[in-house]
């Protein structure tokens, strides 16, 4: 990639996280935004739009939880069994059934009302490493952006940019501790979001939960197991925003001080 055509999608990218602050109103956050052709060049502090994003998450996980019990209460409703042995449909499941289909509605809308602001936040702290360590990124900004509306693409490449982000944002560590940057949190809330996913692509396929009784349970336990992922996903999630914007703010300071 020539420096010209990469610094063309590095501009077009930062226009897109700029376009998205305006229409989302993040500008009532106090947030500083960048000034003129530099701006993509000068650390932009992150704990407004990181707070918003942790609110976001915390609506994510209760949706996570609620969806946890509607689907819980049906699991246990279409596993009781007659006393012959023949599953019947107990009084309640048909009900119990009924309210997985808004509950499931409600952790799908929680997770969309995040994405655009937590995209927003990844976008930041991609341009932010460029300042923390220039070149120490693999791709330019604007892939922070792109890459998670394609398909397949999106269950490996924000990993990557989120692993050159987090290198950059950490100070180098003595050489004699050996330690690098770490990933522990990171690879945890990435293995449970794309655990996650490919999960409810499995369940999607299913027969539809009211078909018989049997099948209930069985979309029922499936939806459990998402429900979980769901739940893991986004604390971490939450756990991984605060360290990395409680690293890059350290790391500018350092940088500053």
């Amino acid at each position: 990639m020539s420096g010209s055509s990469r610094r063309s999608g590095e501009d077009e990218g930062d226009d897109w996280a700029k376009g998205f602050e305006t229409y989302a109103g993040l500008d009532t956050l106090g947030l500083p935004r960048a000034a003129g052709a530099g701006g993509a060049h000068r650390f932009r502090p992150l704990r407004g739009l990181a707070l918003t994003v942790g609110v976001l998450l915390l609506l994510a996980a209760a949706a996570a939880v609620h969806g946890l019990f509607v689907d819980v209460d049906a699991f246990r409703l279409s596993g009781l069994s007659t006393p012959g042995g023949h599953t019947a449909a107990p009084n309640g499941l048909d009900a119990a059934v009924d309210r997985e289909g808004p509950a499931s509605s409600l952790q799908l809308w929680a997770m969309a009302a995040t994405a655009g602001f937590f995209i927003a936040w990844f976008h930041r702290t991609r341009t932010n490493a460029e300042v923390l360590a220039p070149g120490s990124c693999s791709t330019g900004p604007g892939w922070a952006i792109g890459v998670w509306f394609v398909p397949l693409v999106n269950l490996v490449m924000p990993w990557l940019i989120a692993r050159d982000v987090t290198r950059a944002s950490v100070r180098p560590a003595p050489a004699h501790t050996g330690r690098g940057a770490p990933f522990a949190l990171l690879n945890a809330w990435w293995l449970a979001w794309v655990a996650s996913k490919v999960l409810a692509l499995v369940g999607s396929r299913l027969p539809a939960a009211g078909a018989d009784v049997a099948t209930a349970h069985r979309a029922a336990g499936v939806m459990i197991a998402i429900d979980v992922l769901n739940l893991a996903a986004a604390v971490l999630a939450i756990l991984y925003v605060r360290q990395l914007t409680y690293r890059q703010e350290r790391a500018s300071a350092g940088a500053t001080g």
